[in-house]
């Protein structure tokens, strides 16, 4: 069983029409579940029919098309017509970024019908309208798609009917208006999560707002939305919004001042297991924050990200004091692209103690320390 990766090769018909007839000889000793034919210059029509055949022979369960500008509405069409009815094995399509325009919705529609299993469909960086996404929400409406990726394509206000529908139909909806931001509506129901993701469009901050703030639940459980501007920032008064029961993901939104509120949120939900704070300008005094706030408190928390900060060798201490003394649940810890061992002292009082907290931190089963300065002390005592 192998996944196929062929990422930046020139692809033609032909290539594609042979890789179909290995995979569905039955002397064939090669199961693909993976094929990346991202960038591989093809030209759509032609290739698409080889491609459906590949899918439905080798039982795939991820395909991905990204940057094939060549593709288009004809290749996207092709594929879907040359799709045999109720191919269950395939979770992931993605064409990114291959110019899909205005017109595609009947295909896509014809896509996902026949993909019942389809878990995540990318379709950013593409030219997508308001009228495309309403025929293809139509579809989901009932189909148990998880991750639906919009982002960059050309929706705007018009949108907002749709989505509104949708929202109705498929509760709970975790919908991401900035990069990478989930906010929560309802609660589970018979129909999974569906996460959205409409960032870099043309919707205005009132839309937004609007369909942050609908109320589409029965009961009175309701997070309150949160104003999100044009520039992809998010108050600090929305946090609540954001750390929800099975993740929050504060990739490039949050910063110190922010970091007390995050703790107590850590320190009071019971169900949270997945953290990610890349990128949020934290310092030494935002994990001493984050720490004090009540990270330390949390009984569930098995994932956390930190990485791309400004954390030095004292907020790498703290936050090894907080896994030491607490956290019991964790079990994968990301610091990297920190400058935690940049200039560091090894004879120091605080280097000393930050090799004794190692020593105690042995129930993780990920430390993530690449790009943190650690390559300057090879040989020490700390590798």
């Amino acid at each position: 069983v192998v996944d196929l990766v062929m990422l930046g090769y020139s692809v033609d018909s032909a290539a594609l029409s042979h890789l179909a007839a290995v995979c569905s000889g039955q002397s064939s000793s090669v199961h693909l579940k993976k094929i990346d034919l991202g960038r591989c210059s093809m030209n759509g029509e032609p290739e698409a029919k080889p491609i459906a055949s590949i899918v439905a022979s080798a039982h795939l369960t991820s395909l991905i098309l990204d940057g094939n500008i060549g593709f288009g509405n004809l290749g996207l069409s092709a594929f879907a017509a040359a799709l045999p009815e109720e191919c269950t094995s395939m979770t992931r399509f993605s064409v990114a970024d291959c110019r899909l325009e205005p017109g595609c919705a009947v295909a896509l529609g014809q896509l996902v019908h026949k993909l019942p299993k389809l878990d995540e469909l990318h379709l950013e960086y593409n030219s997508l309208r308001n009228s495309d996404v309403e025929v293809l929400l139509e579809e989901l409406s009932s189909h148990h798609l998880q991750h639906l990726h919009l982002s960059k394509n050309q929706l705007d206000d018009g949108a907002l009917d749709s989505l509104r529908r949708f929202l109705s139909a498929r509760r709970p909806l975790f919908l991401s208006v900035c990069r990478s931001l989930f906010c929560s509506f309802g609660q589970a129901g018979a129909v999974p999560p569906c996460y959205i993701y409409i960032h870099g469009n043309r919707m205005s901050e009132a839309v937004l707002d609007s369909i942050a703030r609908q109320r589409l639940c029965s009961n009175d459980r309701v997070y309150q939305g949160a104003r999100y501007v044009a520039q992809n920032r998010v108050h600090e008064r929305s946090v609540s919004s954001l750390v929800q029961n099975y993740g929050g993901n504060f990739h490039n939104f949050a910063s110190n001042s922010m970091m007390s509120s995050v703790g107590g949120y850590l320190r009071d939900d019971s169900h949270l297991v997945y953290i990610d704070l890349d990128g949020c300008h934290i310092s030494d005094d935002g994990i001493r924050m984050l720490n004090n706030g009540g990270l330390r408190h949390n009984k569930c928390l098995q994932y956390l990200s930190v990485s791309n900060n400004c954390i030095h060798l004292l907020g790498f201490v703290t936050l090894l004091e907080a896994i030491v003394t607490g956290l019991p649940a964790l079990r994968a810890v990301a610091v990297n692209d920190n400058p935690v061992f940049d200039n560091v002292e090894m004879s120091g009082a605080l280097y000393t103690s930050c090799l004794q907290l190692l020593g105690q931190c042995s129930r993780l089963i990920l430390l993530y320390l690449a790009a943190t300065g650690l390559s300057d002390h090879v040989g020490s005592d700390i590798v």
